[in-house]
């Protein structure tokens, strides 16, 4: 099937990495310094399992929207939910829904490969971008043959497969040999945004570089639960946008010093957001009956996973994802009717017909 858009081997533009160089000013290292420190204290947090996955859920969704916007589509998010379900759109909304479904992948590869401690490397790059560009186009990517699997294990299917270009490979080479950057997971997701963000400028090969510090960042415990969400700061700030004066004058100059003080300052805001947000949740659920902030025991956590990773289940089909030897269909009824009760699963529809959903908002 012929593919469509600008190709990952000829790119318009060229990363200065013969000049590349950047300062330690205080302002950078102050940034540094501070999203440190709220990284560690956001990881020091005491939050119930059920809780953290409510959070997860609705990290996920605003980052899946985040990258959809920034593929030039606009997204509802109350469209995400169903349409991760399973759930087909409109035909005037087919390129959102495909776009949503790409998204998922991204954001689920960044978590998996992120927690295995595995920082990006070009082949990481070139996988995600291909799939950002091309994964509607492989029939092996068809969303109804991987709705309710383990999304980011797809891209194993042509992980490795995909020629590096060579302007990414030499600013990965350049990243590497820096003692610095290379040791640091702002940093590096400041630099690589950066000449990322050079190379590839559509619309279209946005998520792509948006996985790559996602991924960056939960690597090396920048953001350690999957909670940060660079474009969503409170203070409207965004990480993630560069200015054309920044970008140009690195671009011209070789001097990325503007470009990282910029990512490094506003990633700072953004944990410092974060940080405020979930002690205030935390607070919230200090005051909670010990009832809904329990650990789960075995049943409830893998009724929970299974309706996680399934998007939106009826009650059978949580009975079919769950593993053997499984509990009677009215023991499980009576665990759905009580996680619906504390909170933790939405139930939509009466009956038989009912279908159980993550409860995302908090």
């Amino acid at each position: 099937m012929a593919r469509h858009g600008p190709s990952v081997y000829e790119r318009p533009s060229e990363i200065p990495l013969a000049e590349l160089r950047y300062a330690l000013t205080p302002t950078l290292m102050r940034a540094v310094a501070l999203a440190s420190r709220h990284a560690g204290a956001i990881d020091g947090m005491r939050l119930s399992h059920f809780g953290l996955k409510r959070l997860e859920a609705e990290a996920r969704k605003l980052r899946i929207a985040q990258l959809v916007a920034r593929s030039g589509s606009r997204v509802n998010l109350d469209e995400i939910a169903p349409v991760l379900a399973g759930a087909v759109l409109p035909p005037r909304k087919r390129i959102v829904m495909t776009r949503i479904r790409q998204a998922a992948v991204l954001c689920e590869a960044a978590r998996y490969y992120s927690e295995r401690g595995d920082r990006t490397r070009p082949e990481t790059f070139a996988a995600y971008l291909d799939f950002a560009l091309h994964g509607h186009d492989h029939p092996a990517m068809l969303w109804s043959q991987f709705v309710g699997r383990p999304r980011e294990k797809l891209l194993e299917l042509h992980r490795g497969s995909i020629p590096v270009p060579e302007s990414v490979g030499r600013l990965y080479d350049w990243v590497e040999a820096d003692d610095l950057v290379s040791e640091n997971g702002l940093l590096r997701a400041a630099v690589l945004h950066w000449g990322l963000s050079i190379a590839f400028p559509h619309d279209s090969e946005r998520p792509a570089i948006d996985a790559v510090i996602d991924h960056e960042l939960r690597a090396d415990r920048f953001d350690p639960h999957g909670l940060l969400v660079l474009a969503e700061s409170e203070r409207g700030e965004e990480a993630l946008s560069l200015t054309r004066d920044v970008v140009k004058t690195a671009d011209w100059t070789g001097d990325a010093t503007t470009a990282i003080e910029h990512f490094a300052f506003h990633a700072a805001l953004a944990l410092s957001d974060l940080r405020l947000r979930l002690k205030r949740y935390h607070d919230k659920e200090d005051r909670l009956p010990w009832l809904m902030v329990r650990p789960p025991d075995e049943l409830d956590r893998r009724i929970f996973e299974a309706v996680e990773h399934g998007g939106s289940l009826t009650s059978p089909g949580i009975l079919s994802a769950l593993p053997e030897p499984r509990p009677p269909l009215r023991t499980l009824q009576r665990r759905l009717q009580r996680l619906v009760h504390d909170g933790l699963l939405n139930k939509h529809g009466a009956r038989k017909d009912a279908h159980y959903r993550i409860a995302e908002r908090f």
